[in-house]
C-alpha cells in the first residue's frame, strides 16, 4: 500500500508539473497565432523610379539590374501590381517604348506608369491615352498624376483627384498617389538637402503645399505619395522617406549601378503597411535598410 501511495503521489507531482509547463506555452502559442493572423499580407505592389537607368549610359529596354529582378518580383508573396514612377524611357520614341513595353510584358500582373519628363509626348498618349487616372484595388485608392513642366498638378488632375476622393474615400483604407517629380521638394525647404536627379529641373515653385496637400491632410485615411526622380547617379540620393500627420512621402530610383532599388509595399489584412526598400545590385534583391528609419539629411 505504501508503494502504491508513493507511486500515486509521484504521478500527481508529474501531472502538476506538466500542467504548469504547458500553460505558459499555450499562452505563447495563442499570442503567436494572434500576431500571425494580424499580419497576413492581403496584397503587395512595387514602385520603381527612373527605370531606364543611367542618363549617360542607357540602353534599349530597362535598367539591367531591374530587369534581372523581375523573376524575384513576380514570385514575391501576393504581388499584384507594379507602379513605375516615371522616366521609363530615355527618349519618348516608338523604338524606346517598344523595348520598354517588351520588358513590362515580363511581369505577371498589371503595371501602371506615372510619366516622367523623359516619357511625355505623342507616343506616350498614343499608347496609354492619358497622363493621369485613378482606380480602386483591394479597397485602396490608387491615383496616378503627372506634374507639368512647372511641377504643378493642373486643374484637370485636381478635379480627377477630387472626384476620386468624393466617390471612394468612405470605402477605401488607403490613398496611394504616384508621380515622377518630388513636388514637395525645394532647395530652400526641409527637403532641400536631398539631391534629386537634376536640380535645374526645379521650376522655382510647386502648388503641392498650396493646392494639393490641403485636399489630403484632413482625411482620416493614410495618404502615401511615391515619386521616382532619384538614383540616376552616385552623386544624387537614391531614396527618401518622410511622414507627417496622415501623409507619407516616399521617393526612390535607379541608374547609378550601386544603390539601385525598388520599394515593395505589403498591405496587410489589418490595414497596416510595410515598406521594403529592396536593393538590386546583387544576385538576389536584398533589403537595404528599414525605410521608416530614414532621416532627412
Amino acid at each position: 500500500m505504501v508503494i502504491n501511495s508513493i507511486k500515486f503521489s509521484v504521478f500527481i507531482l508529474i501531472a502538476l508539473a506538466l500542467v504548469a509547463y504547458l500553460k505558459p506555452n499555450e499562452k505563447k502559442l495563442v499570442k503567436v497565432n494572434n500576431v500571425r493572423q494580424d499580419k497576413v499580407i492581403k496584397y503587395s505592389f512595387f514602385t520603381a523610379g527612373h527605370t531606364y537607368g543611367n542618363a549617360s549610359n542607357y540602353i534599349y529596354g530597362m535598367h539591367p539590374p531591374f530587369v534581372k529582378a523581375i523573376p524575384y518580383i513576380n514570385n514575391y508573396p501576393k504581388m499584384k501590381l507594379g507602379m513605375l514612377t516615371g522616366d521609363v524611357v530615355p527618349n519618348p520614341t516608338a523604338a524606346y517604348w517598344d523595348s520598354a513595353q517588351a520588358t513590362i510584358s515580363q511581369f505577371n500582373f498589371p503595371v501602371h506608369i506615372a510619366s516622367g519628363n523623359h516619357d511625355r509626348g505623342p507616343e506616350f498618349l498614343n499608347r496609354f491615352q492619358t497622363y493621369y487616372h485613378s482606380f480602386v484595388f483591394e479597397n485602396d485608392l490608387f491615383v496616378v498624376l503627372t506634374p507639368n513642366n512647372n511641377w504643378n498638378i493642373d486643374k484637370w488632375q485636381k478635379n480627377m483627384l477630387s472626384r476620386a476622393l468624393i466617390n471612394h474615400i468612405d470605402n477605401v483604407n488607403h490613398v496611394f498617389i504616384f508621380l515622377h517629380e518630388l513636388i514637395w521638394w525645394a532647395p530652400d525647404n526641409k527637403f532641400g538637402n536631398i539631391e534629386i536627379n537634376y536640380r535645374p529641373h526645379f521650376p522655382g515653385h510647386s502648388n503641392f503645399y498650396s493646392e494639393v496637400k490641403p485636399m489630403l491632410d484632413t482625411l482620416s485615411k493614410k495618404v502615401v505619395f511615391f515619386a521616382g526622380d532619384l538614383g540616376n547617379t552616385t552623386e544624387v540620393d537614391s531614396y527618401m522617406y518622410y511622414k507627417e500627420g496622415n501623409i507619407t512621402l516616399i521617393a526612390n530610383g535607379m541608374g547609378n549601378g550601386v544603390s539601385d532599388n525598388i520599394v515593395i509595399v505589403e498591405v496587410y489584412n489589418n490595414d497596416s503597411i510595410n515598406y521594403k526598400l529592396m536593393g538590386l545590385n546583387s544576385p538576389i534583391p536584398y533589403e537595404i535598410e528599414r525605410l521608416e528609419d530614414y532621416v532627412l539629411p
